[in-house]
Protein backbone atom coordinates (compact mmCIF):
# COMPACT_ATOMS: atom_id res chain seq x y z
CA UNK A 1 0.00 0.00 0.00
CA UNK A 2 3.10 2.48 0.90
CA UNK A 3 4.27 1.94 -2.72
CA UNK A 4 1.11 2.45 -4.35
CA UNK A 5 0.41 5.99 -2.67
CA UNK A 6 4.39 6.42 -3.75
CA UNK A 7 3.53 6.01 -6.84
CA UNK A 8 0.36 8.28 -7.11
CA UNK A 9 2.50 10.95 -5.09
CA UNK A 10 4.95 10.88 -8.31
CA UNK A 11 2.73 11.06 -11.08
CA UNK A 12 0.93 14.16 -9.74
CA UNK A 13 4.53 15.81 -9.00
CA UNK A 14 4.81 14.90 -12.85
CA UNK A 15 1.66 16.44 -14.22
CA UNK A 16 2.01 19.65 -11.97
CA UNK A 17 6.07 19.63 -13.87
CA UNK A 18 4.62 19.11 -17.10
CA UNK A 19 1.64 21.67 -16.70
CA UNK A 20 4.21 23.62 -15.25
CA UNK A 21 6.16 23.86 -18.58
CA UNK A 22 2.80 24.09 -20.36
CA UNK A 23 2.26 27.31 -18.47
CA UNK A 24 5.73 28.76 -19.63
CA UNK A 25 5.74 28.01 -22.98
CA UNK A 26 2.22 29.25 -23.52
CA UNK A 27 3.16 32.25 -21.46
CA UNK A 28 6.41 32.60 -23.80
CA UNK A 29 4.73 32.55 -26.62
CA UNK A 30 2.49 35.01 -25.32
CA UNK A 31 5.06 37.77 -24.94
CA UNK A 32 7.12 37.24 -27.92
CA UNK A 33 3.54 37.77 -29.84
CA UNK A 34 2.65 41.09 -28.12
CA UNK A 35 6.35 42.18 -28.27
CA UNK A 36 6.20 41.67 -32.12
CA UNK A 37 3.25 43.22 -32.43
CA UNK A 38 4.36 46.32 -30.86
CA UNK A 39 7.55 47.03 -32.49
CA UNK A 40 5.60 46.23 -36.19
CA UNK A 41 2.73 48.68 -35.29
CA UNK A 42 4.75 51.79 -33.37
CA UNK A 43 7.39 53.30 -34.73
CA UNK A 44 10.28 55.15 -32.74
CA UNK A 45 8.49 58.53 -33.79
CA UNK A 46 5.43 57.01 -31.83
CA UNK A 47 7.33 56.46 -28.69
CA UNK A 48 9.12 60.33 -29.09
CA UNK A 49 5.26 61.63 -29.10
CA UNK A 50 4.16 59.87 -26.01
CA UNK A 51 7.13 60.95 -24.61
CA UNK A 52 6.86 64.43 -25.28
CA UNK A 53 3.37 64.22 -24.53
CA UNK A 54 4.16 62.99 -20.95
CA UNK A 55 7.08 66.03 -20.67
CA UNK A 56 4.65 68.52 -21.79
CA UNK A 57 1.95 67.64 -18.99
CA UNK A 58 4.45 67.59 -16.29
CA UNK A 59 6.36 70.54 -17.54
CA UNK A 60 2.44 72.43 -17.42
CA UNK A 61 2.21 71.43 -13.43
CA UNK A 62 5.63 72.19 -12.75
CA UNK A 63 5.19 75.44 -14.13
CA UNK A 64 1.81 75.98 -12.57
CA UNK A 65 3.35 74.91 -8.83
CA UNK A 66 6.14 78.06 -9.41
CA UNK A 67 9.23 75.47 -10.56
CA UNK A 68 12.29 77.23 -11.10
CA UNK A 69 10.52 80.77 -10.52
CA UNK A 70 8.10 80.93 -12.92
CA UNK A 71 5.11 82.39 -11.73
CA UNK A 72 2.00 82.41 -13.80
CA UNK A 73 -0.63 84.58 -12.54
CA UNK A 74 -3.49 81.98 -14.09
CA UNK A 75 -3.67 78.39 -13.39
CA UNK A 76 -2.05 76.86 -17.01
CA UNK A 77 -3.85 73.80 -18.98
CA UNK A 78 -2.66 71.51 -21.07
CA UNK A 79 -4.90 71.24 -23.83
CA UNK A 80 -3.24 68.72 -26.07
CA UNK A 81 -0.64 67.37 -28.61
CA UNK A 82 -0.56 67.49 -32.79
CA UNK A 83 2.23 66.66 -35.06
CA UNK A 84 2.83 66.94 -38.57
CA UNK A 85 2.17 64.54 -40.91
CA UNK A 86 6.30 63.27 -40.79
CA UNK A 87 6.15 63.31 -36.79
CA UNK A 88 9.08 65.21 -36.94
CA UNK A 89 7.32 68.85 -35.83
CA UNK A 90 5.11 68.51 -32.75
CA UNK A 91 2.64 71.07 -31.38
CA UNK A 92 1.84 71.50 -28.10
CA UNK A 93 -1.90 73.46 -26.92
CA UNK A 94 -1.18 75.32 -23.04
CA UNK A 95 -4.25 77.89 -22.62
CA UNK A 96 -5.16 80.60 -21.79
CA UNK A 97 -2.42 81.64 -24.85
CA UNK A 98 -2.28 84.94 -24.10
CA UNK A 99 -0.69 84.03 -19.93
CA UNK A 100 1.98 81.73 -21.81
CA UNK A 101 5.01 84.08 -21.68
CA UNK A 102 7.80 83.28 -23.99
CA UNK A 103 9.73 82.59 -20.44
CA UNK A 104 7.11 79.29 -19.63
CA UNK A 105 7.36 78.50 -23.19
CA UNK A 106 11.15 78.49 -23.30
CA UNK A 107 10.87 76.16 -19.81
CA UNK A 108 8.38 74.03 -21.23
CA UNK A 109 10.42 73.04 -24.48
CA UNK A 110 13.93 72.77 -22.43
CA UNK A 111 12.10 70.51 -19.81
CA UNK A 112 10.77 68.16 -22.66
CA UNK A 113 14.20 67.88 -24.96
CA UNK A 114 15.97 67.35 -21.18
CA UNK A 115 14.25 64.71 -20.29
CA UNK A 116 13.33 63.08 -23.25
CA UNK A 117 17.09 63.07 -24.60
CA UNK A 118 15.45 63.61 -28.20
CA UNK A 119 17.54 65.19 -30.59
CA UNK A 120 16.55 68.55 -31.27
CA UNK A 121 17.83 68.71 -34.49
CA UNK A 122 15.74 66.40 -35.57
CA UNK A 123 12.14 67.28 -33.68
CA UNK A 124 10.60 70.52 -33.75
CA UNK A 125 8.63 71.41 -30.42
CA UNK A 126 6.44 74.51 -30.74
CA UNK A 127 4.28 75.69 -27.72
CA UNK A 128 0.81 77.05 -29.03
CA UNK A 129 1.60 77.15 -32.91
CA UNK A 130 -0.11 80.82 -34.57
CA UNK A 131 -3.01 79.72 -36.86
CA UNK A 132 -2.32 81.59 -39.76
Amino acid sequence: MKNKTKITHLKKAQISLEFSFLFFAILLTSLVTISYFLSQNFSKDDVVINDVENAAKTAVILANSGYNGINPNVTLIYGGISWSEDKKNIYIYISPKSCVTPEIKDFIISYIYNTTKINQSEYNITINPSTT
